[in-house]
């Protein structure tokens, strides 16, 4: 058994998305996903699954069902390909803030009981951002707010995967709360405008830190 917080996705062999849900289990022969909404496929049916870990990368495995129901999907492990390891490598910190467009919870739309809610990045990957909040979030919760690089606005959604409690030094009390998310969808064109954004900020933080030796 290993972290079940992770995101998964199930492709079919032309890698046509089909299913998404969380991981349940993995060991080296089998990969158990749970969720609801889940693909109903036949045993044997080749399928590709892809296991999302936050900020490290993705593991993307070719599998052959076992059991598919509405709420879960067992598949046999065939082959495991390298990892796709490139949120660290374009992790920049930012300083962005955001007002959120919607907030849901267990599947819930909850937005009108936040007003005002805001959000600001930390840090910012292709696959996920670090944030703070002016209001508590939980594990699961999903926001989405519109991000803008130039003269470009698109909506991202984002679900939350981790709470980092940071408590003060002296009085040992908790201080403040940062939220490690991970995004739910992200389209080649939205996955452009963020990486065009992550290149103009990398650029900007080299040029500050020459300018100031």
């Amino acid at each position: 058994m290993i972290d079940t917080d992770k995101i998964v996705k199930i492709y079919d062999e032309d890698n046509e998305l089909i299913g998404k849900g969380q991981l349940l289990s993995l060991n080296e022969k089998i990969i158990k996903v749970k969720g609801t909404g889940l693909p109903i496929l036949s045993r044997k049916t080749n399928v590709i699954i892809e296991i999302y870990s936050e900020f490290v990368g993705i593991s993307r495995y070719c599998c052959q069902i076992e059991l598919a129901s509405d709420n879960q999907l067992n598949a046999h492990i065939v082959k495991k390909n390298p990892d796709i390891e490139r949120r660290n490598s374009l992790k920049v910190r930012t300083d962005l803030s955001y007002y959120i467009e919607s907030l849901y919870r267990n599947d819930k739309d909850i937005t009108k009981d936040f007003p005002n809610m805001k959000i600001n990045l930390i840090n910012l990957s292709i696959g996920g951002m670090l944030i703070s909040s002016n209001y508590e979030l939980y594990i699961n919760d999903i926001i989405a707010f519109y991000f803008r690089c130039e003269k470009t606005a698109v909506l991202l959604k984002a679900k939350v995967m981790r709470i980092d409690k940071i408590y003060d030094d002296n009085q040992k009390y908790l201080s403040f709360c940062n939220y490690g998310c991970i995004f739910e969808e992200m389209p080649p064109h939205i996955e452009k405008i963020i990486t065009r954004y992550l290149y103009i900020r990398q650029l900007e933080m080299h040029k500050d830190k020459w300018e100031k030796l």
